[in-house]
């Protein structure tokens, strides 16, 4: 994070710069990879969405015998967030699996 970070700010100044600014070549280049890292993050949230449908699914099928380090993960995650909300853990897989929504 701290690399991304640095060469962020390494970027802007150097394409703030006068003489960078109006070359055609480097604002492409930037916005091609800015496109690029954002492509790939919204593809690696939909794979871990997917893993962790798949661990709800398997839970849901075996009666609970079955957890997956997915689902665990997004358990431990909801129950951290919502410590007011007492629900079964089959009763949260369940609801991961009949939850649908559409992320960009």
């Amino acid at each position: 994070m701290r690399y991304i970070f640095s060469l962020s700010i390494c970027c802007f100044l150097v394409f703030s710069s006068p003489a960078m600014a109006m070359n055609d070549f480097w604002a492409e280049t930037l916005i091609s990879s800015t496109s690029t890292s954002t492509t790939y993050l919204t593809s690696r949230d939909k794979k871990l969405i997917a893993a962790t449908r798949d661990d709800a699914s398997s839970f849901v099928a075996s009666d609970g015998n079955i957890k997956g380090v997915y689902l665990e993960a997004a358990m431990d995650e909801f129950r951290q967030s919502h410590p007011d909300i007492a629900i079964s853990d089959i009763a949260l897989a369940q609801f991961i699996l009949a939850y649908e929504q559409d992320y960009p």
